[in-house]
This record gives C-alpha cells, structure tokens and sequence, in this order.
C-alpha cells in the first residue's frame, strides 16, 4: 500500500530484514530464532513451546515464557518503530497459545520464491524461464544459513533446498526446449557435480549433449552416472535413464531439438535477450563478435580475449556470441573454469572435449600433448567450423590455459574461433600465458565500460519502467555503471516495488547498499585474507587512510599492504592512485558491514590508540575523521 513501510524479511541465507530498503537490526542469534520459527510455520498459529524450542532447545531457561516475551517485544519494536505500543502487534500478533506472523506473501523471500516456482509450471516456455531466472537470485547462500544445524529448523531447510534443486533443473529443462542445448551443458555439468544422486540431471545432461550433436558424450555421461550410483547406492539406473540410453543408441527421432523458427532474410539478428537482463552499451563489441563470426564461415579462425572486473559483463557478452553462433548454425564448445579445475590438469580442456581427450592428456610429455589436442582440433574443425568459448580464464588450470594458447598461436587457415573472457586485477599462476594470448596479433581485445547514464536509463526502463532522470542519475551514481551492481540493485527495487520517480531517489541509495552487499563480500572472500584485512582497515580509517595508517591498523608489513592495496585496485574495488579511496561508497559502506563486531571494535580500538599518540606530538595538527 502507498505511503506504507515496506517490511521485508529474507531467509534464503542468513535471517536478514530489511524496511524500507534500510537494513533491521533484529538482535541476536535467540531473539532471530523466534522470527525464524513464525516464518517457517506461515499463517499459522505457533505454539509458544516451539518457539521456546528454536530458541533455547532442551535447556531452556527457568522463565522460558518470560524470555520469550521479552524476544518477541524486542522484535515487534524494531519491525514496527513507527507503531505505538498498542498498535504492535501487526506482524507478531498474539493468537491463543503462541504467535502468528502476519505478512504478504511477497513481504518474505521463501514465499515468494515458492509461489514463483508454483506459477512457473503453468507458464509459457519463454516466460517460465524469465521467472525461475529471477526467482533464483533470491537465493544469498543456504535457507536459514544461521539455524542450519539445528533440529527445529532441518525439515524446513531440506523442504526449501528440495524445491530450489527443483526448480534449476526445471529451469535447464526449459531452456533445453527452448532449443538452448549448447548453452545449457556446463550449467548442466556444474548441477550434476553438486548432487550426483539426482538422476534427473544426468537424464537432463544427456540429452543436452545428444541434441548438442555429441551422442559419444552423451552415452559417456549415461556410463558415469551408471558408475556414480553402483558406487554410492549400489543400485543400477532408473527407468528414466535406462529408456533415455536407449534412445540414444537407437538415435531415436524423438530426441531431436525443437527446430528454430528461419528468419525471412539473411540478415543476422541478435536475438532479443530475456528480461530482466538486457544487454546495452555495447554495441562495438557485438559489432567484433559479429565480424569474428562471419569471418569464421568464411573459414578464417581468430581469437578474442574479453577482459574486465568482476560484474562489467564478460560473461553476457561470451553468452550472446554463443546465441548468434547458434543462430547461424555455428557449433559452440563452452567451458567455464572455477577453482575446482585449478587443481587437475587440462580440466577445462576436458570440458571442451570431452571423453575424445583422454588417450591425449595421459601422455608424458606436454608437447606431445599440446600437439594431440591441437590435432583434435583441427580433425574437428574438418568436419564445420566452431566455436571455442572459455569464460573465467583466470581460474583455468595452467595446462589448459597453455593448451589454449599454443592453438591461438595456430589458428592460421584453421576455422576455429576462440573466444576467452578473463576477470583482471586477480593473480593467476598462468598470468604469462595469458599475457601472451592478449599479445598475439590473431586476438581482438575487448574491455567492455563502464555502462552510460543512457545504458543505466535503458536497463531501468526495462525493468521498472520509464525512470524519471533524477531516479537514472541516482542509479548509475549509486553503481558506478557496473551492469553486475545495477541488476542487483534494481532486482531489489522491483522486489520492493518502488517506482522510478524522483520522489524514491533517497532510496536507490538505502536499498543499493543491501543489494550490493554480498557480491562486494564475495569478492573479497574468494582473496587472501591479508587482502580482505587491508580491505577493511581502509573502510574503518576512512578518508585519513594511508599506506602507513593502514599498516598499523591491519598489522602486516608495509610490504605485504602495499601488495594488498595494488590487488584492491586490480579487482576495482580501490581507485587505483591517491589517495585511498573505494571505487564506490556502497562498496566501502558494504565491507564496513561485513566487519564482525569483535573485529571492528578491535580495529577502532587501535584507531583511537593511534589517534591519540599522532594528537600528543609537538606540531600536531587535526583531527582525522573515522
């Protein structure tokens, strides 16, 4: 309703609220427990015994009912602050022997999200996609991330982990309907790999790599998923999986892909990407990606190295190379590197080929190996051209990145394009290859910018609706033209439902702080920890920080700082020069959140005692800011 607080609760990762865009301190672990306990038993009545069992468990207190009390006091004041005394009993009303949550369905993420999924089963193809696709990004990180070992709250996680499984796959069925089998393989891959039990996504796998014109990879994945449950569960396939076999060794007619509707003319359409996430401002890379490809069914091979931090949009840009190859019958092999293949050699080579790999990478001598796949290649590329795309390089294996660029380097005459997109500012073991992949003549390099103020304006309009200039100014200040940041922060705003007028500018601010807030985090969490301690001692100093201030406050050498710092402005989380600064102050206001109080308070401590020794020097003058 107009004029009403917008209360929001999310439990799809830590128990977090929100009113108003503006982050709800909702007191400790206990008195959370209590919220947690009324918002898994929605609409219903919740005995005070249960909520005395979230809470304290089978040592509960000798005024267990008094404590009680008080949480739920505590509580209605900080969900309701405008509310009088009488008046709070609107979200947590009393209701005979316990309590009941009054809320919309949309006021919590887990109900949302439910009711998202449930309308998706009867939705059109296109439009079910779209709504799983933003229904998924509710998801910060495990359901009720701070209970998740507590008996009280296992049936509830397990049932919201269930359907959030359910509803991916339901997701990569859909788009392997839509005709999307190429684009869907590694996200397949990665789904298999979390949970191997689920037969589903072999079943799902394997028809994707049979409809992707790879029937040996396709029986390959049916005998791995064979393996996988005689070793784990002692048990053979299911049916689903046995008929599906068969199927494809019978190449059976009935697993064909839907087949694309033809274009009237020849002239190359970009196809229209599926809201909320359209692709602007970058109209000089499509045009490189449009020549790069037009070029190889004219037989000419060639590279492209897309490079850029984390969230400028390589990945959408590998993503649409890989519908307008598809468009024009352009076979696509992807791979998308993690940590995970940093550890095995030729891992990502593996993704891009297969089983047909495996004699090749056994052999002892790199060269020899080098020499194998590139022979492999080149047999394939005898049959079509094709598409080679890599997203992530930074995280490859050494061996594969080698691998890649040995091929760069030969692609002379050979109908293969091979197309990488590697995040800058993070150190990688492989950092001379990839130096040497930029390098070579064959690449075209592309380092996608920041987005406009008029691209920012074309994704709110997409989103929200016709912004007035004011709300687009705020926006695009807000997010530093970061695409990643800007679809975050207008999800969070279309979940609230704000509109995009200039009465709302002073909350694209309270609400891009929480939206942005786990994607800084992460970042930061996947660097060293000296990197994330340097990170937060810059948050804590604020203006006054230095390279010598930032020293004292984190405890690590000059040196070890100073190397900090530089991967800091790397990865665009710090501006890269003086003095210190953050890119964006919702990155600095998101890193000073994730400080945990123990730490925070230690790190002002040695502030203050800094401080005070600078301010008792002769000749001293001002005062630092914090």
């Amino acid at each position: 309703m107009d004029g009403q607080p917008q209360l929001h609760l999310h439990v799809l990762g830590e128990l977090t609220a929100t009113r108003d865009g503006a982050v709800v301190d909702l007191g400790g672990r206990r008195q959370r427990a209590v919220l947690a306990g009324l918002i898994m038993l929605r609409d219903q009545v919740v005995p005070a015994d249960r909520l005395v069992d979230c809470v304290w468990g089978d040592q509960p207190p000798a005024d267990a009912t008094g404590a009680l009390q008080a949480y739920v006091s505590h509580l209605r004041r900080r969900l309701e602050p405008d509310a009088t005394a009488r008046q709070r009993d609107g979200v947590i009303a009393r209701a005979g022997p316990g309590y009941v949550l009054r809320l919309a369905p949309d006021a919590v993420d887990a109900w949302a999200f439910e009711a998202a999924v449930e309308s998706a089963a009867g939705q059109a193809p296109s439009d079910a996609v779209c709504t799983l696709e933003t229904t998924l990004r509710l998801w910060r990180g495990p359901a009720y991330a701070d209970y998740a070992g507590e008996p009280w709250a296992q049936a509830e996680i397990a049932r919201l982990t269930e359907l959030r499984a359910v509803a991916r796959e339901r997701l990569l069925a859909t788009r392997l309907e839509l005709g999307e089998a190429q684009l869907v393989i590694g996200e397949l891959e990665a789904l298999v790999a979390d949970d191997p039990l689920r037969e589903e996504r072999w079943r799902l796998l394997t028809l994707a790599l049979y409809r992707a014109h790879r029937q040996a990879a396709a029986l390959e994945a049916l005998r791995r998923a064979r393996q996988v449950l005689a070793d784990e569960l002692g048990v053979d396939p299911g049916p689903a999986l046995r008929s599906l076999e068969a199927e494809v060794l019978a190449q059976s007619p009935d697993l064909d892909a839907p087949s694309p509707a033809k274009a009237d003319n020849a002239t190359p359409l970009v196809p229209r990407p599926r809201k909320p996430d359209g692709l602007v401002d970058r109209e000089r890379e499509l045009a490189v990606l449009r020549t790069k490809l037009e070029d190889l069914k004219d037989g000419r091979g060639g590279s492209v190295l897309v490079e850029g931090p984390a969230g400028i949009g390589k990945t959408r840009l590998l993503d649409e190379l890989r519908k307008l190859a598809v468009a024009d019958g352009v076979l696509v092999r992807s791979a998308r590197s993690s940590a995970l293949e940093q550890g095995f050699d030729y891992g990502v080579v593996r993704q891009l080929f297969d089983a047909a790999v495996d004699d090749v990478v056994r052999r002892d001598e790199r060269f020899a190996v080098l020499r194998g796949l590139y022979e492999i290649t080149a047999d394939l590329a005898k049959d079509a051209p094709f598409v080679l795309c890599v997203d992530d390089v930074q995280s490859s294996d050494e061996a594969s990145v080698q691998f890649l660029a040995y091929l760069v380097r030969r692609l002379d005459g050979l109908p293969v394009l091979v197309a990488l997109a590697v995040r800058s500012g993070e150190p990688h073991d492989a950092d001379d290859l990839l130096a040497e992949l930029a390098g070579n003549e064959s690449t075209s390099m592309l380092h996608p910018a920041p987005l406009t103020e008029q691209g920012t304006a074309a994704l709110v309009a997409d989103r929200l609706g016709r912004g007035a200039e004011a709300f687009v100014a705020a926006c695009h200040r807000m997010t530093s033209g970061s695409p990643l940041l800007l679809r975050q922060l207008l999800r969070a705003l279309a979940d609230q439902g704000v509109p995009p007028d200039v009465a709302h500018v002073d909350t694209v601010r309270a609400v891009g702080s929480r939206a942005v807030t786990s994607l800084v985090t992460l970042r930061l969490r996947r660097m060293p920890a000296t990197v994330t301690t340097v990170a937060r001692a810059v948050a804590v100093l604020g203006p006054v920080a230095d390279l010598m201030s930032v020293a004292d406050l984190a405890q690590h050498s000059e040196e070890d700082v100073a190397s900090a710092l530089d991967v800091l402005a790397r990865s665009e989380i710090l501006v890269d020069g003086h003095p210190l600064d953050f890119v964006n102050p919702l990155v600095r206001d998101a890193i000073h959140a994730d400080i945990p109080t123990g730490e925070r308070a230690l790190l002002h401590e040695r502030m203050n005692r800094r401080l005070k020794s600078s301010s008792s020097r002769p000749g001293h003058a001002g005062t630092p800011r914090s």
